[in-house]
């Protein structure tokens, strides 16, 4: 799928497997799956939603009072993160088959995506704020500012809504040959071609240039904390350091294991123990990417009070 909640092991258990690589049979990766997956999501969810509805807290009483664009943007990256932390618990019954909806497909997939993007729009938003901040002395207060951040805002949520409605509409429950209910993706006669594409739209927008956006803003704010020499600004500068690391080794993971997954799908790697070991991947390395609803509001909550120091 666009952004593969759908993808663990199951969209790979279907027909088109047993054609392509012979009886390829996936029930250990299904069992794993169904021990795994619910109870890592309930645990991200639990220590999630408990750091962001204390952070959501905090902000709206902050934003009453100062009313500035920088705890607009960690409040709106505090809900993005809430919403895609309340498809998970979702996610497990239905990957337990406890649920069986089918609504709850592409409902969930849709949500999960649109969360997904926001998120990681709103970390790369984040990182140009404070490159302004920083870099150009940009007033934070200033109207003019607030007036094209809401603007930004507002075209960050209507682009990850847009992005998100293929994966709804091309999502639907099917059986499995051992009667499991599967949530998968189908894209009809063109089904290779359009995940693929999908995926290297996620891959470009969702990591590549985030990451690139990142990497300037923040070697930009590198240049100027190491020449200021102001007291605590090499403090700053190691968390500016760590933002970046964490978004790499969080995210970086799974789209290698994506890009591999469509190179699979083109008919590049045509190994049945091959596509056994990615599905693994998929899974470990999605669910590692999820770990940063638990800490980004923390995280960069932390960065904005050193920065508000340091400024």
């Amino acid at each position: 799928g666009t952004v593969s909640s759908s993808d663990y092991p199951y969209e790979y258990l279907e027909e088109e497997d047993y054609l392509l690589y012979g009886l390829c049979t996936k029930e250990e990766v299904l069992s794993f799956s169904r021990v795994f997956l619910p109870s890592f999501y309930t645990a991200v969810f639990l220590v999630g939603l408990t750091g962001n509805v204390l952070l959501f807290i905090v902000l709206i009483m902050h934003i009453q009072k100062k009313k500035k664009m920088t705890e607009v943007y960690l409040l709106n990256l505090v809900v993005s993160d809430f919403l895609l932390l309340l498809t998970l618990p979702f996610w497990a019954l239905y990957i337990s088959q406890w649920v069986t909806w089918d609504i709850l497909c592409p409902v969930l997939n849709a949500m999960y995506t649109m969360n997904f993007y926001s998120g990681v729009f709103l970390v790369s938003c984040m990182s140009l704020d404070m490159y302004l901040q920083i870099v150009h002395a940009c007033s934070p207060g200033s109207s003019m500012r607030q007036r094209k951040s809401l603007l930004i805002l507002a075209v960050v949520w209507i682009l990850s809504i847009l992005l998100a409605i293929p994966d709804g509409l091309f999502s639907s429950t099917r059986q499995l040959h051992n009667t499991s209910t599967t949530c998968a993706h189908d894209y009809g006669q063109k089904h290779l071609f359009w995940k693929v594409v999908f995926q290297v739209i996620q891959t470009l927008l969702g990591f590549l240039l985030p990451l690139l956006c990142m990497l300037f803003c923040y070697s930009r704010i590198a240049c100027v904390l190491t020449a200021s020499h102001t007291p605590g600004s090499r403090r700053v500068l190691c968390l500016v350091f760590t933002l970046v690391c964490v978004f790499f080794v969080l995210w970086s993971p799974y789209n290698v294991v994506l890009i591999l997954h469509s190179l699979q799908d083109v008919g590049v790697i045509g190994s049945c123990e091959i596509s056994r070991r990615l599905d693994y991947a998929m899974q470990l390395t999605e669910s590692l990417s999820f770990v940063h609803c638990c800490l980004n509001p923390l995280l960069y909550a932390f960065v904005k009070k050193r920065f508000r120091l340091y400024i």
